[in-house]
């Protein structure tokens, strides 16, 4: 009897230290709310010698790899002066500090920042993708963490994600302290979800290098950059007195028109199309995680009988339209469906495959005109308005924002 009594309480005090092990913090929270990615990658990797096993430092090595990369990048911009009234597109969007002595950028120094930011991404996918468990757990504050953003040394007050965000997307919001730490708990779903987003800035930054963009960059880098010379001497810029941005309208005229890029290396279109094949396999990956979760516990993505925490809701029709978007996506990039061009009325459309298999210069207006669409037209079965209306119908008019969330 006591036998079976003290191994009873033996079990019974496991199973409060382990209770007490999964609410702790995990390994990573404190270098991530402090700012301190170099010196976590360090302390988790020694961590992962010692202990191989534990899927969440491996978790917590991966999300550090990634805050790694974009660190990385927003530091990258603020060396070069990245200003604030820039144009919102992919890359040069972060909200880093002004930098009033900014470096001069170059042509192939942009070039070399995309390709770093893409090896970092790599870096960071290679390490999530070692995440095997599929109970593993991270909690964190994700709203707390802080990057250094200007590359000084210190990630400051205002460089929480949070303030980020409200900078951003949120500007009018008051934040409550609980709201402000915006508490995640990372699942298997969401180690698929990151590394198919690492796929999909890859294809991104494939396919912009692909091209030789240098004449594009001399004309429009000073729109982004104070640490570009302005190329048009003896024009004016800013504001006109007519009280609109003539000058910049003017120059996007010019910026379009110079959308004419000359093929530098065709292997980096053929691996943008395979990293979108990739992301869509993670994205499903991901789904198939998430469907098979029975916990509600500050889900990033949901299925339909747990919580959002975003505005966004997910329910079985979204989920079901979604799938089918993936397939059809799919069947685009592997040619077994054409997309259509808007002047062309023969029942052929464009083979998106051969268009990264087979590339040409690439001219946006001939694009648009339909000329650059001519030599990839084919026979077949096209995209139809029925899905992308279906689509549109079961997201409500929203299928762009709940992408960008679903990825």
């Amino acid at each position: 009897m006591i036998r079976n009594l003290c191994f009873t309480l033996g079990v019974l005090m496991a199973s409060v230290a382990q209770a007490a092990d999964r609410s702790s913090p995990p390994l990573v929270e404190s270098y991530l709310v402090e700012g301190r990615l170099a010196e976590a990658a360090t302390a988790l990797t020694a961590h992962m010698k010692e202990d191989p096993t534990d899927a969440q430092a491996q978790y917590g090595l991966g999300v550090v790899r990634l805050l790694q990369a974009v660190e990385g990048l927003a530091q990258n911009l603020h060396r070069y002066g990245l200003k604030s009234t820039s144009p919102q597109l992919p890359f040069v969007r972060l909200p880093v500090p002004q930098n009033p002595n900014p470096e001069k950028l170059t042509y192939e120094k942009w070039r070399g920042i995309l390709q770093q930011f893409n090896d970092d991404l790599d870096r960071a996918a290679a390490v999530l993708a070692e995440v095997k468990d599929p109970d593993v757990k991270l909690c964190l504050p994700v709203g707390m963490i802080r990057l250094d953003l200007d590359g000084d040394g210190t990630a400051g007050q205002d460089e929480t994600f949070w303030k980020v965000f409200t900078r951003v997307a949120w500007r009018a919001a008051k934040l409550s302290n609980e709201q402000k730490r915006f508490p995640i708990g990372f699942d298997a779903a969401d180690v698929h979800w990151m590394i198919g987003y690492t796929h999909l800035l890859r294809a991104m930054v494939e396919a912009w290098l692909a091209y030789d963009t240098e004449g594009f960059f001399g004309q429009t880098a000073h729109f982004f950059f104070a640490g570009v010379e302005l190329p048009y001497e003896g024009l004016g810029v800013g504001k006109s007195d007519q009280g609109f941005d003539i000058n910049q309208i003017a120059d996007a005229v010019a910026a379009i028109h110079l959308v004419h890029f000359q093929l530098a290396d065709s292997q980096r279109l053929s691996r943008a199309r395979e990293h979108l094949l990739a992301m869509i396999d993670q994205s499903r990956l991901c789904w198939e995680n998430a469907l098979a979760e029975k916990d509600d516990d500050r889900e990033w993505i949901p299925n339909a009988n747990q919580t959002s925490l975003t505005p966004l809701t997910v329910n079985e029709e979204r989920i079901a339209a979604w799938k089918r978007f993936l397939d059809e996506a799919e069947a685009v990039l592997e040619g077994d469906k054409l997309l259509p061009h808007w002047r062309v009325k023969d029942g052929r459309g464009i083979n998106l495959k051969r268009v990264f298999e087979e590339p040409r210069t690439f001219d946006l207006v001939l694009w648009a005109h339909g000329a650059a669409a001519l030599p990839y037209l084919e026979e077949g079965e096209l995209v139809t308005r029925e899905t992308a209306r279906s689509l549109s119908g079961a997201f409500q008019g929203r299928f762009l924002a709940f992408a960008v969330w679903f990825q």
